[in-house]
């Protein structure tokens, strides 16, 4: 079915679909994602909330043996059905503002939600739930947006309750039972151009040309490397938690 822009109820999704065509411009930054966490990473059953298009699954698939890849969006999730064997990558359709009885089976060895905390208001009843799907010394995998201070409307327009810092991103894990691992800032070159797009209100994504778009990706390499600066603040942060 062709969705229909004046529909109300497609409108959503065209916007969901028109995000994950922009983001397929850049395989440099979701591989620089999955590299920013790929030591932790357990062989075994891995967990992604959030998956869309697996543009960061088709990044670490081969090095465990099976995704449980949930998503909201059925033709995301169909896609990743034709793409890959379900014994390798299992789809699911799991809406993870409900009890996420969907997954109540499921007892993962890492789970990992990118880019999803932060539209969650209450993130500790999240988190909360993330435990309940781990095996006993499972890991929880994170990327959040970074610095609080920077918070504006570009935030809200993109459905975000807040930014972390490192320091409460570590208590909000700590104290529902887990042992923080890592925490690391990522992408200081976007938390510079973040600061001057910050009070546009509208997605951080669609503020950028598709063009634009191919030559950041270009540039990804090398913008990475700034990471390992000490002292620079990412746009983002990158965490690994242990569950007790």
């Amino acid at each position: 079915m062709t969705p229909d822009p004046d529909s109300t109820l497609d409108r959503p999704n065209l916007v969901y679909h028109e995000a994950q065509d922009r983001m397929a411009l850049l395989p440099n930054y979701y591989g620089w994602i999955a590299a920013r966490f790929a030591r932790f990473l357990p062989r075994g059953t891995v967990l992604e909330l959030g998956c869309g298009a697996g543009f960061v699954l088709r990044h670490y698939v081969d090095t465990v043996e099976r995704v449980v890849a949930v998503d909201v969006n059925d033709a995301l999730l169909e896609r990743l059905g034709r793409e890959y064997p379900r014994t390798t990558v299992e789809p699911r359709n799991v809406d993870l503002r409900g009890d996420w009885h969907e997954i109540a089976d499921v007892k993962a060895d890492a789970v990992i939600a990118l880019d999803v905390l932060e539209h969650f208001d209450d993130d500790a009843a999240f988190v909360r739930k993330v435990k309940a799907r781990l095996n006993a010394g499972g890991r929880a995998i994170v990327k959040v947006p970074a610095q609080s201070a920077l918070y504006g409307p570009m935030d809200q327009a993109s459905g975000h309750y807040r930014r972390y810092d490192d320091a409460p991103l570590r208590r909000l894990f700590e104290r529902e039972g887990f042992t923080t691992l890592s925490v690391r800032p990522m992408n200081p070159a976007g938390a510079w151009g973040y600061k001057k797009k910050r009070v546009e209100s509208t997605n951080y994504s669609k503020s950028i040309s598709p063009g634009k778009l191919k030559v950041i990706n270009a540039l990804m390499p090398a913008l990475a490397m700034l990471d390992h600066v000490p002292g620079l603040k990412g746009l983002s942060l990158v965490a690994v938690f242990e569950r007790h």
